[in-house]
């Protein structure tokens, strides 16, 4: 086994210890809140907006655009991660089976 192993979680663990001990201004702790809004945004517009691996914004063409609406207003009806998964899932299956 590789010394690999075990220095990585010493690497991406080192991070959290080094900021736990250190004083971040109320600033930074306020912009760093943003991070992983931003960061999800851009993984979910990517799988979104890409289809076949090409930018696409035709629903006729990309299959992840309808579903993708319809998540959207059931995330926001039913406050249901359950439901806006199951509506999701089920919306995309249908319409590959087409």
């Amino acid at each position: 086994m590789s010394i690999h192993y075990f220095l990585l979680p010493v690497w991406r663990l080192s991070p959290l210890f080094l900021f736990s001990k250190l004083d971040i201004s109320p600033a930074l702790r306020r912009w760093l809140t943003f991070v992983p809004v931003s960061v999800f945004a851009a993984l979910i517009a990517s799988d979104i907006f890409f289809w076949e691996g090409e930018f696409n914004i035709d629903p006729t063409v990309n299959l992840s655009l309808l579903p993708s609406v319809l998540v959207l207003l059931t995330a926001i009806k039913t406050r249901s991660l359950l439901w806006s998964m199951t509506v999701g899932i089920s919306v995309l299956a249908l319409l590959v089976l087409l």
